[in-house]
């Protein structure tokens, strides 16, 4: 059964701030990019056999586009892909092997940035087999890079109430219940999750920064700190530990963290800018402005980064 979620604002939103999660969304979405590369892979074989039952002459020529869209897809070659299984489809349209293409049809839009198109050949599959599962997590990930958290939440719920211990969607619901701040919705996913699998990294860091958005800040810093422990080279887990030991004023600490970070990605500006946030923290305005002036000119919009300035005064 789908859990209700509070309606709020997202004003308080930004897509370079670590509040707002870009640090977690940036692992997270890996288990999607995994979840369409296997689904795709599975889709093509189960397709083959699907063929075997069809008309003779109709899943010969279907064959015929499936391999030449893969044939396609191998050579990168994806809006050729795209179109070869657009045509496959419309050789028998109420065919049930069409879930199958259209699942591989939505994977290929979603890669080519065709995410609305994506949307639309996922939910043509499901048209075909509803509340099907791979369909229904890769519907709900592209809903997810469309900024429809209700929409992809409702996904999710509809896979957990099939499968309550499937990992990705506990995850990703636990996501969107914490930025939409339904933090009890949230705690009881994650908690499922590393029940499940204790060892669960995501799962383990959208916990700490749960603990975080909920001012538990010594249970974030631990968990974090471990986290850290195990993967000294995860730039993401020491911008995190960061911005949690910012949160305690401890900033001293989280510049060592950023120091780390920027030995690893010393090219990546929004290091720069979670640091002049810290530095704005620290009221040292100059060593702030240094270090946007260094996002800036990394290709990051000025624009973007004018309440920062203005903070830093002239």
């Amino acid at each position: 059964m789908k859990q209700q979620l509070p309606c709020v604002s997202s004003g308080d939103e930004g897509c370079i701030l670590l509040k707002d999660w870009a640090i977690f969304w940036g692992i997270a979405r890996n288990v999607v990019v995994l979840q369409t590369m296997k689904a795709k892979i599975i889709s093509r074989i189960l397709f083959v056999v699907a063929l075997l039952c069809s008309a003779p002459a109709v899943g010969q020529e279907q064959t015929a586009l499936v391999d030449s869209a893969f044939a396609a897809m191998e050579a990168d070659s994806l809006s050729l892909a795209a179109e070869c299984l657009k045509q496959a489809i419309a050789l028998d349209p109420g065919s049930p092997t069409n879930v199958l293409l259209l699942i591989n049809l939505g994977s290929i839009q979603h890669q080519m940035g065709l995410d609305k198109e994506a949307v639309e050949s996922y939910s043509l599959a499901l048209n075909y087999k509803p509340m099907a599962m791979p369909v229904l997590l890769a519907r709900a990930a592209v809903y997810l890079e469309l900024g429809n958290e209700q929409k992809a939440y409702t996904d999710y719920c509809n896979v957990i109430d099939q499968d309550p211990d499937n990992e990705e969607a506990l995850l990703f619901r636990a996501y969107i219940a914490v930025h939409q701040r339904a933090y009890d919705i949230a705690r009881a996913d994650y908690t499922h999750l590393l029940a499940l699998n204790p060892t669960h990294e995501n799962g383990r860091l959208g916990l700490a920064l749960l603990n975080q958005k909920q001012n538990r800040l010594r249970e974030a810093t631990e968990q974090i700190g471990t986290l850290v422990k195990e993967h000294p080279d995860n730039v993401s887990y020491l911008l995190a530990r960061a911005d949690v030991l910012a949160d305690q004023n401890l900033c001293e600490l989280a510049l060592l963290d950023f120091e780390s970070a920027l030995k690893l990605e010393p090219a990546d500006p929004y290091i720069y800018i979670a640091r002049a946030e810290v530095y704005l923290q620290m009221k040292r305005k100059r060593n702030a402005r240094h270090d946007l002036d260094t996002a800036v000119a990394m290709g990051v919009a000025k624009g973007s980064l004018a309440d920062l300035y203005s903070r830093c005064g002239r």
